[in-house]
Formats: C-alpha cells, sequence, structure tokens
C-alpha cells in the first residue's frame, strides 16, 4: 500500500544485516529523470524514448517512449509524491496525443526526437516498423499513462484504480532512493498498474505480448490458404474483390485485424490515409456466412454514398451489424455484401465497384486528410 514504509537492509554474506537509511528527497529528484533517460528499462523493458520535454497544448510531456510491443508511453515524472492533481495532467496529455491523427502524430514524434538525450528517428513510420516489426501506425494506440514518483497518496491510488478499472491504461509507479556506503540506490514500486495486468482472469497467466503486423499478415494468409485448400474459388474471390477495392479506392491501406477473436483473425481492414477507423474490409466469414467471402463497409463508407447503399441493397444480398445502431445514418454499424461462389462475384463485382467509387468521390468532395471527426474514430 501506498502509505506503508520500505525498509531495505544490505547483506553481508556473514548473515548481518545492515538498514540503509532514506536519500535526501533532493538527491532522489536531481538523478530520477536524467537516471530514467539514460536507462529506460528502469520504467519498462524494451523501452525506447523518443522524446523528452516534448511540447504540448497544455505544457510540455516529460518522458514520451515506444515500449515494446509498440504502444506509445507517455511518462510525467513528479517530484515529491503523486496526487490528484497528477492525474488530471497526464491525462490532459494522454487526451491532447490521442487527438492527432496517425501522420500528425509521427511528425510529433520525429520532430521532438533527439532532444536532451532521446533517440535521434527522422523518418518515424520507418523506424517503427524496422524496429517493432509493425507496418502501420495504428499499432501505437492507444496511448499508456504512467505516473513516475517518489511516493503516492491514498486519493490518487484510489482515482488510478477507479480508472484502471474502467479500461484506461494508467499505471503509477514510484521510486525511493537510499544510501549505502556513498551510493544512492533506487527501490522501484508500482501500487497500481495497467488494466492488463490487474485483471483478475490474466492474473495467474503469462501476459501475452500483442502480435506485430507482419505475424498478423501470417496468420491472416494461413486462414485463407486452409480456406483455398477446401475450395479453391475463396482465394480468386478474396484476390478479386481486393483488386476491386484496390482500383476504385485509390491509395486504400490494408491493415490485418489484431484481435484475437476467430472473425477477428479473418479479416483484412482497409482504411483511407490519416484516418485511424477504417472504411471497408474483407472477412472470410464463419458465422453470419460460413464459408463466404465478405465484402464489408462501415459507417462513414455508408453515410458518405448513402442513397447508393440504399440502392445497392435492393439488387444484393445482405447483411448489416446491428440492425438498430444509432451511430449511422441509415441505423447500422456496417453492412456485408458475402460472396458464395466465383460465378455470384463475377456477376456482382461491378456494382460493388460503383458504390466504391462514389464512396471514394464523397471522401475526396467533403473531407480532408487533416480533419478526422468523431464518427472515423469510432469505427471498429
Amino acid at each position: 500500500m501506498p502509505t506503508d514504509e520500505i525498509k531495505l537492509w544490505a547483506m553481508d554474506g556473514a548473515g548481518g544485516a545492515t538498514p540503509l537509511s532514506q536519500a535526501q528527497q533532493t538527491d532522489t529528484e536531481r538523478l530520477l529523470e536524467t537516471t530514467l533517460l539514460n536507462n529506460p528499462d528502469l520504467l519498462m523493458p524494451g523501452l525506447t524514448v523518443v522524446g523528452r520535454q516534448t511540447r504540448t497544448e497544455s505544457g510540455p510531456l516529460d518522458l514520451l517512449g515506444i515500449d515494446q510491443d509498440g504502444r506509445l508511453t507517455l511518462f510525467e515524472l513528479k517530484r515529491g509524491q503523486l496526487n490528484r492533481e497528477a492525474i488530471s495532467q497526464i491525462i490532459d496529455y494522454g487526451s491532447w496525443l490521442e487527438s492527432l491523427n496517425d501522420g500528425e502524430l509521427a511528425q510529433y514524434i520525429a520532430d521532438n526526437s533527439g532532444a536532451r538525450g532521446a533517440q535521434n528517428i527522422n523518418n518515424f513510420p520507418e523506424w517503427y516498423a524496422e524496429n517493432r516489426n509493425a507496418q502501420d501506425l495504428t499499432d501505437l494506440r492507444p496511448v499508456r499513462l504512467v505516473l513516475v514518483g517518489l511516493g503516492v497518496d491514498d486519493t490518487t491510488t484510489r482515482m488510478a484504480q477507479y480508472l484502471t478499472a474502467r479500461g484506461v491504461d494508467l499505471s503509477l509507479l514510484t521510486f525511493h532512493g537510499y544510501t549505502h556506503n556513498g551510493q544512492t540506490l533506487l527501490a522501484r514500486q508500482m501500487p497500481v498498474e495497467s488494466p492488463a495486468e490487474t485483471d483478475e482472469t490474466a492474473r495467474h497467466r503469462p501476459r501475452q505480448r500483442r502480435l506485430g503486423r507482419q505475424a498478423r499478415w501470417e496468420r491472416l494468409n494461413r486462414h485463407l490458404q486452409d480456406a483455398a485448400n477446401q475450395r479453391p474459388e475463396v482465394r480468386e474471390i478474396w484476390d478479386g474483390a481486393l483488386e476491386m477495392l484496390r482500383e476504385n479506392f485509390p491509395g486504400i491501406q490494408e491493415i490485418p485485424s489484431g484481435g484475437s477473436s476467430d472473425w477477428a483473425q479473418r479479416r483484412l481492414a482497409l482504411r483511407r490515409p490519416g484516418q485511424r477507423g477504417a472504411t471497408a474490409a474483407l472477412q472470410l466469414s464463419a458465422e453470419f456466412h460460413p464459408g463466404a467471402v465478405a465484402v464489408i463497409y462501415f459507417p462513414n463508407a455508408v453515410d458518405a454514398a448513402l442513397q447508393e447503399f440504399i440502392r445497392l441493397r435492393q439488387e444484393l444480398p445482405y447483411t448489416t451489424w446491428p440492425a438498430n445502431n444509432p451511430r449511422s445514418q441509415d441505423g447500422i454499424i456496417e453492412i456485408q455484401f458475402p460472396f458464395n461462389s466465383l460465378a455470384e462475384w463475377e456477376t456482382r463485382k461491378d456494382q460493388l465497384a460503383a458504390v466504391t467509387r462514389s464512396v471514394y468521390q464523397a471522401f475526396n468532395a467533403e473531407y480532408h486528410p487533416d480533419e478526422d471527426t468523431d464518427d472515423f474514430e469510432e469505427n471498429p
């Protein structure tokens, strides 16, 4: 507990134990930030510090890092004990980072790297792909928040536990300084950990590392190969649908799903550049249309060409999920067009190509890459 006193002893190898005296707080404060910058593993294993005292609308971030799983991690260091104001401050900083689109976030990291001892990164997307086995910047999110201080009070611990129980990835990390033979020693304490670490269902099993982008491509291709081994047409439909989407939505980005559920492993999400949520997807259907390849459009696409989709649903078999969700003007969250045979695909592909072109043209006419809205960011 944060109010407990931590005591350390030095063992002399002959059964003797000498209690260590606590270092002056000012000495610990002076050493802490520089020590953590030079030794990022003291914060978390595999961390790369990419920014120090980087500017935001609300003030400077103390340390910005990329963890071993590719997540952007914000560290706010406090002199003395962590308090409730520190919670408010780090959420402010984290929400500002989350408000940036992927291109803005990558540029922000690159522009602020190399200063005050942080690693210098000129081309962040290229560095990220090479060093974190990722091909897309969506893996940076959600931003992890870590408060670092010299102890923590009960109110702050309670607030942090409340937030982590509701899905906010927030950790409290405290250090204590001790002196021994003229040296200053650091002891680390973590009274509140992130949701994945405090979840009772995960407490007694090893924490799984998120799959990198290459591993997800490999997983998706295995599913495709297994399906094609049973029905060769499946691969032809998939390849044809993907080519249709590429041709009629130039520059669309392809992102294999990172989820662990069966449907997620079989889905390739597609999105327009600068957008966090998906616009469309291809999925090997195992639930609604077993054995079929489904071409899926999400609400931002449906809303952009609503009349075309209403007309298309009168012409092609489709499924909506769910049927009464208010997040789209048409009351749907996504619309799926399944294809069970190559003949079906060849007969209907021109109709999907036309509606895809309409979506692309509507985006170009009405939206701009640097003006993403909540409608796009809420898409699964």
